[in-house]
């Protein structure tokens, strides 16, 4: 019998962590449960445990801290994080201490069922991940990277979605070998740690993970440093994405060796020339769309063959900002930084050199409001949002909007905003929550997952954390706030 801990600040998914645990293997016994890592510690000084499960960010003393003194005073304990917080930074401090596993919210029946075997059959053993030289750390992008917050369903968090990673890793590594995965904080990109003992499997594996993911539908660029001892991991995931941004092409899948390439920014010939420049400002400056539209396309051309970086490309949107905002200063007033980040998530939801285009010169037609009808923006925005509450239930994405209306994601993003006050995320999630209550309300003996099932959510935790952040409860406060 395995005596466990539970330290976790909100009871709805503590609740679900010890019933969790306990339906998928007897053996495991959950003794005592606390909302902070202070109570945890109180409890451990008075009694031994052979598991601790932390969430990572609680008040009074986090997880880390708790499985720092578990570190300290009860090495014999094993700690397994679970957190919505996917923060690599949290996970490498967590790693440090020795935790067993690093578990993401939600927890799957079948993720504890495997974690509770591998519990069995290793408790009491070393960790594989060493301080020997023997870890790749791997920052994998699809698409193109985002600098800044997205309104939008970008492609590069899709395909992560749908890739698969775990069961393609799990196939791909031999009992000897060991990853850890984490989402980043930028949604399209992907940061893996690998074990593999010899510099020729490293290689290997790098080699099969680049060919596995870039034979998809979105270019993948993936940047790695091999030979890194694994308590110094951590310091390496700003180099990575500092080498990502310098050599990420759009339209091109690339796999880049960190330990090769340069720390310096080389010189690199301008991609596009003065005349190129001039013929841009002077069909800004005339107001011309049609011929901004195919002087941007020859540009973009060329750009395109010669294989120009996302930041190449960057600097050629930042000389139309600045060109514009000198020509028309009375409609930037304030709005310089609004625009700068259109064209930021614009250039991230790059999928064509055509829908690019396109998506740069309906923001600086919007943004002059020439020729346009404000009848029509009302108009569509008000489709939007009846395709909104018609489809509410049905997973809608910044893709099926576009298809669906013929525009490019960050267009009908930024038009419906202006004419609802929110994002079409922002009102759909707020109307799928309305629904929840109702349904709630009409019958209090339904289960969360139907309920966040019948309003569209796929996960009833997440289902669970917006309704609480909607409406100030749990779902299951709701429901009993009349009884």
């Amino acid at each position: 019998m395995f005596k466990v801990l539970i330290a976790e600040d909100e009871p709805p998914i503590m609740r679900m962590i010890k019933s969790t645990l306990e339906s998928v293997d007897s053996d495991f016994c959950v003794k005592e449960c606390c909302i902070n890592g202070k109570s945890a510690v109180e409890k451990l000084k008075n009694e031994d445990f052979d598991i601790v499960i932390t969430d990572i960010k609680m008040p009074i003393m986090t997880g880390i801290e708790l499985a720092g003194w578990i570190y300290q005073n009860k090495p014999d304990t094993k700690v397994i994080i679970v957190s919505g917080y996917s923060d690599f930074e949290y996970a490498r401090k967590a790693l440090e201490y020795k935790v067993f596993d690093y578990l993401l919210k939600p927890i799957s029946k079948d993720k504890v069922s495997e974690l509770t075997a591998r519990i069995k059959s290793e408790i009491g053993s070393k960790s594989k991940m060493s301080d020997d030289n023997n870890t790749i750390v791997v920052l994998a992008c699809a698409g193109a990277y985002l600098l800044y917050g997205s309104e939008v369903l970008l492609p590069g968090e899709r395909f992560w979605t749908d890739s698969g990673i775990d069961t393609f890793m799990d196939n791909l590594l031999t009992p000897s070998e060991e990853y850890i995965f984490f989402n980043s904080n930028m949604l399209s990109e992907r940061l893996m740690v690998i074990t593999a003992e010899t510099e020729e499997r490293q290689e290997e594996l790098i080699h099969k993970i680049y060919d596995g993911f870039s034979n998809k539908n979105l270019p993948v660029t993936i940047v790695y440093q091999k030979g890194v001892l694994f308590k110094d991991t951590g310091k390496y995931f700003s180099k990575l994405r500092e080498q990502l941004i310098k050599h990420l092409i759009l339209n091109k899948s690339q796999l880049l060796c960190c330990n090769s390439l340069s720390d310096s920014y080389e010189d690199i010939s301008q991609p596009y020339s003065k005349a190129d420049v001039d013929s841009i400002v002077f069909a800004i400056k005339n107001r011309n769309n049609d011929e901004l539209k195919n002087k941007l396309t020859v540009v973009m051309n060329n750009m395109m063959s010669s294989d120009c970086t996302q930041e190449e490309i960057n600097g050629l949107l930042n000389i139309i900002l600045d060109t514009y905002t000198l020509n028309y200063p009375n409609h930037m007033k304030r709005k310089n930084t609004s625009v700068k980040k259109e064209f930021v998530n614009a250039l991230a939801s790059f999928v064509s050199y055509d829908a690019f285009i396109d998506d740069i010169i309906s923001i600086l037609a919007t943004l002059r409001n020439d020729k346009r009808d404000p009848d029509r923006y009302e108009q569509l925005a008000n489709e939007v949002e009846e395709y909104l509450i018609n489809n509410y239930n049905k997973n809608i994405t910044s893709d099926v909007l576009s298809k669906e209306f013929g525009f490019v994601p960050s267009y009908i993003s930024r038009l419906f905003k202006r004419q609802k006050g929110v994002s079409p995320n922002e009102y759909v999630t707020k109307y799928r929550i309305e629904k929840a209550k109702k349904l709630i309300e009409e019958n209090k003996d339904l289960r969360i997952k139907d309920i966040a099932d019948a309003v569209g959510f796929k996960e009833a935790y997440y289902f669970s954390k917006t309704f609480k952040r909607e409406t100030g409860m749990w779902p299951t406060e709701y429901s009993a706030r009349d009884k």
